[in-house]
């Protein structure tokens, strides 16, 4: 509400993108520490600002199109991530710059487009803690598709290759099932946008919970076949984190003007909350239960968010 949007992403990119050679000048655990907090805190500041941007900006009747696009870069990004290490190797100087330099290449879109339409401020008392937590209770069904994703999206990460090691596969099929997946969250993006604008989002919205609820059950029953587990892996995390494109679009539906940029906050505090909470339970599942107990707790998770989702729009069962 104080500076304009375009200002704050500037910043906000060259701080976080400094983050990263910053990890290799420092080169201790307790400094790490300091150094991912900014480096979260100036990224989660990208991530808000910029949702608020293009959700003021599309069109109501291709929102889904256009989020389904943001939605495929964001998953992309994070893809091509994931693998940089195998290129650049581990040592040295070269990940960390080169981590900072793609960072650093979100600002070219800034001076190629420096007329581009300004994002809309809002005022002091929208742009409040208190504001942003309403939220929580206006939009519990588009909340809970940030939690969820998060928590997919984050877990999956995490923990999808130590779950097909201790199925018995090799290291190496374990980072292939996590390719694979995020190949799937890659490729659903867009047509999921798409159908978002095409049918009703309440009931996409549940199907989706529906199967992040169902798609843990079928990958625990099919065991250590990887065929079957890589078929369900890239079909489950390609859906449910359409959850994340489609919560955007709902966001964008629901709330106008200054209203979205509280909306987007909370969305993404919810996302947040999601990859917080969710890993650690997970992972000690997982280790009481070895390994289908980490199954156990995803569907746990889609069941919870099928049943808000389906508690807010009890109108679909009448």
């Amino acid at each position: 509400s104080r500076y304009s949007g375009r200002t704050v992403i500037i910043v906000a990119l060259v701080l976080g993108s400094m983050t990263m050679p910053a990890l290799k000048m420092f080169m201790d655990p307790a400094a790490w520490f300091i150094i991912k907090f900014i480096s979260s805190c100036a990224f989660t500041v990208v991530f808000v600002v910029a949702e608020i941007w293009i959700n003021q900006l599309a069109p109501e009747r291709i929102r889904g199109r256009i989020l389904g696009i943001y939605g495929a870069a964001l998953a992309g990004g994070m893809g091509i991530g994931s693998g940089l290490a195998v290129w650049t190797g581990i040592d040295g100087w070269l990940p960390f710059l080169i981590c900072g330099g793609i960072n650093m290449l979100g600002l070219v879109p800034f001076f190629i487009y420096p007329s581009a339409q300004k994002i809309q401020s809002p005022p002091k008392d929208e742009a409040r803690f208190g504001a942003i937590l309403k939220i929580f209770w206006l939009a519990p069904a588009i909340i809970a598709c940030g939690i969820v994703f998060g928590a997919i999206e984050q877990t999956l990460i995490y923990f999808l290759p130590v779950y097909d090691t201790r199925l018995g596969h090799s290291e190496h099929a374990a980072r292939v099932l996590l390719m694979i997946a995020v190949v799937g969250t890659l490729l659903f993006q867009i047509p999921m946008g798409m159908l978002a604008d095409r049918v009703n989002r309440d009931r996409l919205m549940l199907a989706l919970m529906g199967v992040a609820f169902i798609g843990p059950i079928l990958m625990a029953m099919v065991g250590a076949n990887f065929v079957a587990l890589a078929v369900l892996a890239f079909f489950y995390m390609g859906l449910t984190t359409a959850l994340y494109t489609v919560g955007l679009v709902s966001l964008g539906e629901r709330f106008k003007g200054h209203k979205l940029s509280a909306a987007n906050a909370a969305f993404i505090m919810a996302y947040g909350i999601g990859s917080l909470v969710v890993p650690p339970i997970a992972g000690k599942m997982m280790d009481i239960w070895d390994p289908a107990g980490f199954m156990v707790a995803m569907a746990g998770l889609g069941f919870f968010g099928f049943c808000v989702v389906a508690a807010q729009g009890r109108r679909f069962f009448k």
